[in-house]
């Protein structure tokens, strides 16, 4: 048997806003990558803009709480000095009184020359790709380490869809700051086969270069008892039926279409319950939907919670759901959200639209059930049907929950990821089996 050696990886993401601590997509998935990785005994090192610093730690207590030390930071070179600062400040003056757009290239610069001075002796450099982005892929090239990009959308098509299209000399900007980045990857993993295919067909990247790999669980966290009553108590329930989603409120998430076909079950279901966990961009728009469906009874918005109480929140729902909007990876779609694995993990009955990758993990009549996009009555027919039979909500729970165990845990991602890492680093079979997932 064959050890697998023991790597010195940087975990990049430049995002000046971003905090750790808050349950979101991005935040969870470096997480628990982060995580498992250390578990597996590597060595990882998180390092992520924060303001006009960089935060540089191998602690994962970055993720529970805003209370940061100071020797959690990096040290800085020239980015670091008060001459430095002044000169960006300046700038960043002059190209808001001029209504020039922001290309993130101070950012850049801090983030490339911090991971200079930092990551000596690192193996390679894992990034999960942000629009503008250029420190990783610069200081790969300086420190001469393999560079992995992680797309999990083409984030200009997305900004698109969301109606936040980028446009002028920022767009061709980007663009370019795209192409660099993906230039400079040494491997691309995409979060599915659609997204793949998209950075293929539009960015011309080789497809030897592309990998996928689509998100995971935590399968003891969501395979875990919780007291049902008293999470129905704190919701305001008693023995109601529930359907849940959870997840941001983005357009890519066909809400409208959950909110229309829930309208009919509560016709012939009247006690039955819709639990929406989380908050976006869209709440609004899903509020005024709730009214105008007649649905302010029959709701419950439970709005943004911490990440640990999702599968105590999943252990009461009877259904969980995946309406996704008719949108592709070359449209701004993501691919495969994060809730789809986690509610299958927690072992619970599924009903998704059959859009992209959710169309591949979901085995319509064996570990859920696929509807075709739009299809309002379809969506409905399928929540009565199974609010109405417990064995067979049963039944797809459990094969969700078996198949989920043995190929979308963390565990399983963390392997899969090992093996594109040691093939790019000359230790591995040149044969991957990253895409060979079932």
């Amino acid at each position: 048997m064959t050890l697998t050696p023991r790597l010195n990886i940087a975990h990049l993401y430049q995002e000046s806003g971003i905090r750790f601590y808050e349950p979101h997509a991005a935040q969870l998935h470096i997480y628990h990558t982060i995580r498992g990785l250390q578990q597996a005994d590597h060595e990882v090192t998180l390092l992520a803009l924060q303001g006009r610093d960089i935060l540089c730690t191998k602690d994962l207590q970055a993720f529970k709480s805003d209370k940061l030390q100071d020797n959690q930071y990096c040290q800085l070179g020239w980015s670091g000095t008060n001459l430095f600062k002044w000169f960006e400040s300046g700038i960043r003056r002059l190209q808001s009184e001029l209504r020039l757009p922001y290309l993130a290239l101070f950012d850049s610069y801090r983030m490339a020359e911090a991971s200079s001075i930092n990551l000596k002796g690192f193996d390679l450099i894992h990034e999960r790709f942000n629009l503008l982005a250029l420190g990783g892929a610069w200081a790969s090239k300086k420190l001469g380490i393999p560079f992995v990009l992680e797309v999990n959308a083409d984030l200009l098509e997305q900004r698109k869809f969301k109606g936040t299209p980028e446009r002028g000399l920022r767009r061709l900007f980007a663009v370019w700051a795209t192409q660099v980045c993906f230039n400079a990857a040494t491997k691309i993993i995409c979060i599915s086969e659609g997204l793949k295919n998209q950075l293929k067909t539009k960015w011309n990247i080789d497809e030897d270069k592309l990998a996928v790999l689509p998100c995971a669980a935590d399968v003891d966290a969501f395979g875990a008892k919780h007291d049902t009553e008293a999470v129905r108590r704190g919701l305001g329930l008693t023995n109601e039926p529930v359907v849940m989603w959870v997840g941001g409120f983005y357009p890519w998430h066909d809400l409208d279409l959950l909110l229309g076909s829930f309208a009919q079950v509560v016709q012939k279901k009247p006690n039955a319950r819709l639990v929406l966990v989380g908050d976006g961009q869209t709440r609004t728009l899903v509020e005024q939907e709730i009214v105008k469906n007649g649905l302010q009874q029959a709701v419950i918005m439970a709005g943004t919670v911490a990440h640990n109480r999702v599968p105590e929140l999943l252990s009461i729902a009877d259904i969980a759901v995946v309406p996704s909007a008719p949108v592709s990876a070359s449209h701004g779609g993501t691919g495969t959200p994060l809730k789809l694995f986690e509610y299958m993990a927690a072992g619970k009955a599924i009903i998704a639209t059959a859009q992209d990758h959710a169309a591949e993990v979901i085995r319509d009549g064996h570990n859920g059930l696929l509807i075709e996009t739009g299809n309002v009555n379809g969506f409905a027919e399928a929540m009565l049907t199974l609010l109405n039979d417990p064995a067979e909500r049963f039944r797809l729970g459990q094969n969700a929950r078996q198949q989920a165990v043995a190929l979308y845990s963390w565990e399983e991602y963390t392997k899969r990821l090992e093996e594109i890492y040691l093939n790019i680093l000359g230790n591995a079979p040149s044969k991957s089996l990253v895409n060979e997932i079932s």
